[in-house]
């Protein structure tokens, strides 16, 4: 069985809109009555570290590893896909999080969670840790951008994900709207 594994965005959490959408997506997912896809949806610490050593641990155990990852999620998802050599589907993945969350220093709060903590240059200096210079296997990866994102700027993520397969719709937003239609043509480049 293959594993599909959905990493949230910062200050986001396992109760994201598209984290369920795929949720419920997958469980529809069946042969003969069983299911085809085990989806799995880690709350992620806060700290990018803790992060991706959580992130690890679960793509090290899991069967035939495959990542979906948005935001700061997307940019983790590219950086373990290089790493366990595993398919990749980043939706409006930031591609220099440091540099947007710098602006962000100091107390935070995760609305879905009630999490309070502190962000701090070291996690900065995490994020700069997982940046990646030149992508393998691209065609491990498929990016999915929207024009009108007003977080992360889509020209970044085009340029940066050139080599990879790439959708860039007009309009839209940072969550990505109407997401939920992408969905069987992402569980396809996924699974096959």
């Amino acid at each position: 069985m293959k594993t599909v594994i959905y990493i949230h965005g910062y200050n986001s959490s396992p109760q994201s809109h598209k984290a369920q959408l795929c949720g419920r997506y997958f469980q529809q997912c069946q042969h003969a009555g069983q299911a085809l896809i085990d989806y799995q949806v880690p709350p992620l610490s806060f700290a990018p570290a803790l992060a991706i050593a959580q992130l690890q641990s679960l793509i090290a155990d899991a069967e035939q590893p495959l990542l979906i990852g948005s935001s700061l999620g997307g940019y983790y998802a590219n950086y373990l896909a290089q790493q366990f050599d595993c398919k990749a589907v980043l939706i409006n993945p930031a591609i220099y999080p440091d540099r947007l969350l710098v602006d962000y220093l100091g107390p935070q709060r995760n609305d879905y969670t009630g999490e309070t903590y502190t962000l701090s240059e070291q996690h900065m200096i995490e994020l700069q840790a997982l940046s990646i210079d030149s992508i393998h296997q691209a065609e491990q990866r498929w990016v999915l951008l929207q024009t009108g994102d007003e977080t992360l700027d889509y020209s970044q993520a085009s340029a940066y994900y050139r080599r990879c397969k790439t959708v860039i719709e007009y309009g839209g937003d940072h969550s990505f709207q109407n997401f939920a239609r992408w969905l069987p043509a992402i569980t396809d480049f996924l699974i096959t």
